[in-house]
Parts: C-alpha cells; sequence; structure tokens
C-alpha cells in the first residue's frame, strides 16, 4: 500500500510538471504576454537559453534550419533568460524564425518546474502534440539527437 502511494505521488508530480508550461506566460518582443497553450497541438521544441551562453550560441543555429525544415509540422519557442535587448540584437543577427519569449525569474521558475533543477543552460523540454512532455535535455542538444524526436513527432 505504501509503495502504490509513493508510485501516486510521483506519477501526480510529473502530471503538474507536464501540465506547467501550457498554463505559463512570458512577454514577447513588444512586451506583450504569451501563453504557452496557444501552441499546443502541434508537437513543441522549448529551449531555454541565453545570450551569453556558449553552448546556446551552437546549437540556436540548428534549431533555427530544423524549424524552417519541420515548419508547420512542430514548433520550436526560445525562451531567453537574459536582457530584453542583448536577445533583440542576437535575435536578429542569428535570424531566429521562432518566437522568443523573455523571462528572468519567471522563466528560471518554469525551467525548474520542466525538470531542471540546477538551472544550468542550456535546456531544452520537447511535448508532443498532445502537449505531454517526452523528452527534457540539459546542456547542448545536437541536431542528430533532436532529428530522431522530430522525425518522430511530425509523422
Amino acid at each position: 500500500m505504501k509503495k502504490c502511494f509513493i508510485i501516486l505521488s510521483l506519477l501526480s508530480g510529473l502530471a503538474q510538471a507536464e501540465s506547467a508550461v501550457f498554463s505559463a506566460q512570458l512577454p514577447d518582443f513588444q512586451n506583450k504576454m504569451q501563453s504557452f497553450s496557444q501552441w499546443k497541438g502541434k508537437p513543441l521544441i522549448i529551449n531555454f537559453w541565453a545570450t551569453w551562453c556558449s553552448p546556446c550560441r551552437e546549437e540556436i543555429p540548428e534549431f533555427i534550419a530544423l524549424q524552417k525544415q519541420y515548419a508547420g509540422k512542430v514548433r520550436f519557442i526560445g525562451v531567453a533568460i537574459d536582457e530584453q535587448k542583448d536577445v533583440a540584437a542576437f535575435s536578429k543577427q542569428y535570424g531566429i524564425n521562432y518566437p522568443v519569449l523573455f523571462g528572468e525569474a519567471n522563466a528560471m521558475e518554469l525551467m525548474r518546474k520542466e525538470g531542471n533543477q540546477l538551472g544550468g543552460l542550456p535546456f531544452t523540454a520537447i511535448y508532443n502534440a498532445k502537449g505531454e512532455r517526452i523528452a527534457i535535455e540539459l546542456g547542448r542538444l545536437k541536431k542528430e539527437k533532436l532529428e530522431n524526436y522530430l522525425k518522430d513527432l511530425a509523422r
């Protein structure tokens, strides 16, 4: 009986973590609050990053290419834990082709709820079209590994 209670408690916590992102809102470049729930219904790749983060700078060009390749099938969202002016300049320089949202304490808290207890960057959470989190990756996510997820999700 005690084991069943522990398992149910763990599953309950997992369900809360899965839904946390879809009840969250963060501002965009125009300071308009954007709800993650608007993107539910398609596979979603949410990447937490910062302009000063070297591994982030390495993976973003790959995300840009994959967003282009999987346009209409998968949606990338960037969550910058950084200054808005720095992110705007970086996004323009790199040609980021997916929505970028901002947040400092709020984004860090959301990242923790999504499974990143260490608070390290970059951090990527991957969701299927039902809004179920299927994977999280702390650290640089290599294009080949992400493509394996995308091939299954984009069917």
